[in-house]
């Protein structure tokens, strides 16, 4: 795919799938910021492999529910990798509360929002003008089944990634004339992420409802995740693209 030489910025990147995210671009050519706004050694460590792989790092700390700090960040990247090209918002809170809308903390709520949603609008507005200025740009925001099926007990999770899908389409169509694109990528349930976090039994379950059966691998998302970055995509916009091994297909 055509990224070579390109800067990525991946929020959230210091573990987990957001390091699937990292290493994946930075295979495909680029050279990449991780972010994080809490254990940086994490990032630091993602920054060392991509750097074994000879593409240029930095690890960047952040709390994107934080504009001021978004701004600083993205000034950071730009001054040292050069302005972001490839934006994948990735950074999450919520995924595992399992706590009903009645029980929920309203701090926890907040919290949520302010990162999964917030923190996706505040990093879109300080990088989307240099995108423009440019003329090309992508943006890859990362949502979830939960915010397309609902989720018992992730109130917070599935309503900020039912969100995310449309501020996706809304920098969609401000970014369509510009060269911009941005989808989002609607995941299922992956090897290496937070699913892991879930109650084993509760796991069985999950898997069982899956059309293919199976946890997805790491790749089958980078293969999505690097093809929406690219060249190659240039058509592809404000889409919410599943990629769950038919999680949302009736089955029996």
């Amino acid at each position: 795919m055509s990224i070579e030489g390109k800067v990525a910025m991946v929020t959230g990147g210091s573990g987990g799938l957001g390091r699937v995210h990292c290493l994946a671009l930075a295979g495909a050519g680029c050279n990449v910021a991780v972010t994080g706004h809490s254990h940086m050694e994490k990032a630091e460590a993602v920054v060392r492999e991509i750097q074994a792989l000879g593409k240029k790092a930095m690890a960047v700390k952040m709390d994107v529910a934080d504009l001021d700090e978004v701004q600083a960040g993205v000034k950071k990247v730009a001054d040292e990798l050069g302005t972001v090209d490839i934006l994948v918002n990735n950074a999450a809170f919520g995924i595992v509360r399992a706590v009903t809308i009645a029980k929920m903390d309203k701090k926890d709520w907040d919290r949520d929002l302010s990162v999964n949603l917030t923190g996706a609008f505040n990093t879109i507005k300080c990088c989307i003008p240099s995108m423009a200025e440019k003329g090309w740009g992508r943006i890859i925001n990362i949502s979830s089944i939960a915010g397309t099926m609902g989720g018992a007990g992730q109130c917070s999770y599935a309503a900020t990634k039912a969100g995310l899908i449309g501020l996706t389409k809304t920098a969609a169509l401000e970014g369509a004339r510009k060269g911009i694109t941005c989808n989002a990528i609607v995941l299922g349930v992956f090897d290496g992420g937070s699913f892991y976090d879930v109650a084993p039994e509760y796991r069985e379950r999950i898997v069982k409802r899956l059309a293919m059966r199976r946890m997805g691998e790491p790749k089958e998302l980078s293969n999505m995740l690097v093809f929406l970055a690219s060249e190659e995509s240039s058509y592809v916009t404000g889409e919410a693209i599943e990629v769950s091994g038919g999680a949302s297909l009736f089955t029996f």
